[in-house]
């Protein structure tokens, strides 16, 4: 063969390989598709006849609502912060090559520790122990993309249309929608004023779209006009009804129910089943408005690929905290605390991915305490105590005046005369005989003596209006009065306060004979509580 003849044959197979290149693009990290709640690097590379390629636009999206872009950009970090199966896609773009690549992260799931708790639910006393008990039950998930559910529900009318996007990433990259029957069901769960007012499509990935509901049909609810409750609309292959707007129902609203799609769903033939398809929802008049609530958008189960699920369990059991034991195989330990206030317990556990994960529950501890009221006064001070300590069940009580103690739950005292600062002791025992005490200090004090000046008049005369002599005097120690006529007769005699207050009611004593109108003098002799004499003397005039 000639040198030409060579050369002519590397140029064609040279050219052939160009004109049968493909631009493509693939994610080769991570390895390792099962990963904790953490920071994932990604990595794409883009070849085109296999050789690399650069200045590629990428887009990321990483199915949790995040997407980035940037020219050569193939490594990218990214943090999952919830738990779930993640298909990751990345579309490559450069001039007109286009292609994406997805792949598949499955995040650790949050665990489920309920039942994990400790055996003192209430305040302990320091020393008592408590058991814990740590229970994690495997988790599962399931992909499930086929119904959007609107949080809040969506309004519709003449100026907001309604979309709602189904982002399927399950299928192969060449798989297609080969047949009507690739589609079980569309659905929309909505109620508005007039279905004659809507029109609903279905766009594919591609941009391919038929028509639902077409504008039109009868002026008729979506849904129930009474209380506004929500209805389900389908389209399927074996709807029970023809299209939307060839019936007029007999009531006021169009009854749920399946029906016959404006458009065969047979013209969306060779779209892809992976991307965005989309449910979208126009009104064209503004008298008339509603909501929707959920979509559905569900693929034949012979189309779908094997269920994508997996099951997070766990090990390696370890409680955490202050003097906490060991923990048993079955997740169980008790702990000590070695403090008063609250004092945290984690029971960590690992996944099955190799991700550890871990709950807390709190023991508190509280000290012996209890109320004093009053915490101060002149002596005959009377106190009532109340204990509130919630783990104690014996109490004992140590009045700091030399008094018996008490076993009373909540005790009354009084403190006598003298006066002082007296520590009372209160100490409070569990069941178990843990025990802890607390004290507060009553303040009792000697009141100063009051002798306040009588009125000089009076008239025991039954009217119910200054019928009687009293003296307005407080804390003294010992007291005698005397009142006598002018005469010099006695007429009466006090020997106490009490008596003093109570007053003369213008009788004389020992008898019940009115004492005469006329000029009456007293005389007081009293000590005080600091052993001050105190002497007072007057008049009173009495009338009739």
């Amino acid at each position: 063969m000639s040198r030409n003849k060579i050369y002519v044959l590397i140029f064609m197979l040279y050219t052939h390989s160009l004109l049968f290149a493909q631009f493509e693009v693939n994610i080769s990290a991570p390895l390792n598709t099962d990963v904790c709640r953490d920071t994932v690097t990604f990595i794409a590379n883009t070849t085109n006849g296999g050789v690399a390629v650069s200045g590629v636009l990428y887009t990321w999206d990483f199915d949790d609502g995040t997407k980035i872009s940037g020219t050569d950009l193939d490594t990218i970090k990214h943090l999952f912060i919830k738990g779930g199966g993640f298909v990751v896609r990345v579309d490559a773009e450069k001039n007109t090559n286009k292609d994406y690549a997805l792949h598949k992260i499955q995040v650790s799931l949050t665990a489920n520790f309920d039942g994990t708790e400790a055996d003192k639910q209430e305040a302990m006393c320091l020393g008592q122990t408590s058991g814990l008990k740590g229970i994690v039950s495997p988790v599962t998930w399931n992909y499930k993309k086929d119904e959007n559910i609107e949080l809040n529900p969506e309004l519709i009318d003449d100026t907001k249309t309604y979309a709602t996007i189904f982002d399927y990433r399950i299928f192969n990259k060449t798989d297609v929608l080969s047949a009507a029957s690739d589609i079980d069901t569309i659905g929309i769960k909505l109620e508005h004023s007039n279905l004659s007012n809507l029109k609903i499509e279905l766009f594919c990935p591609s941009g391919n779209s038929i028509i639902l509901k077409d504008f039109g049909g009868a002026n008729k609810y979506f849904g129930n006009p009474d209380n506004s409750t929500a209805s389900w609309y389908y389209w399927t292959n074996s709807p029970d009804n023809g299209t939307i707007n060839s019936i007029t129902p007999s009531g006021v609203s169009m009854p749920e129910g399946s029906y016959t799609s404006e458009q065969s769903f047979a013209n969306l033939t060779g779209c892809p089943l992976n991307g965005a398809w989309t449910i979208k929802i126009t009104d064209n008049q503004n008298l008339d408005s509603g909501y929707v609530y959920a979509a559905r958008l569900k693929f034949n189960d012979a189309v779908l690929p094997v269920q994508w699920t997996f099951t997070n369990t766990y090990s390696q059991y370890v409680w955490s905290g202050p003097g906490v034991s060991n923990t048993l195989p079955d997740g169980s330990a008790s702990a000590t605390p070695t403090t008063k206030g609250s004092s945290e317990y984690k029971f960590n556990v690992t996944d099955n991915f190799s991700c550890p994960q871990d709950t807390s529950i709190f023991l508190q501890v509280t000290p012996a305490s209890f109320t004093a009221n009053p915490t101060e006064g002149p002596f005959e001070l009377e106190v009532n105590f109340e204990n509130t300590t919630t783990w104690a069940s014996n109490y004992l009580w140590d009045f700091g005046d030399g008094s018996d103690k008490s076993t009373e739950e909540n005790p009354t005292h009084i403190y006598t005369y003298p006066d002082g600062r007296y520590k009372v002791l209160f100490t409070a025992t569990a069941i178990d005989g843990c025990e802890d005490s607390d004290t507060i200090t009553i303040d009792v004090s000697i009141p100063e003596a009051v002798f306040n000046e009588p009125p000089n008049v009076f008239s025991p005369n039954g009217d119910g209006f200054n019928d009687f002599f009293n003296l307005d005097v407080e804390h003294f120690a010992s007291f005698e009065g005397w009142i006598y006529s002018r005469w010099g007769k006695l007429v009466k005699k006090w020997n106490t306060i009490d008596e003093a207050k109570n007053g003369w009611d213008g009788k004389i004593q020992d008898s019940n004979r009115d004492a005469t109108p006329g000029v009456y003098y007293f005389y007081i002799k009293a000590v005080d509580y600091h052993g001050q004499e105190v002497f007072k003397k007057g008049s009173v005039q009495l009338f009739r």
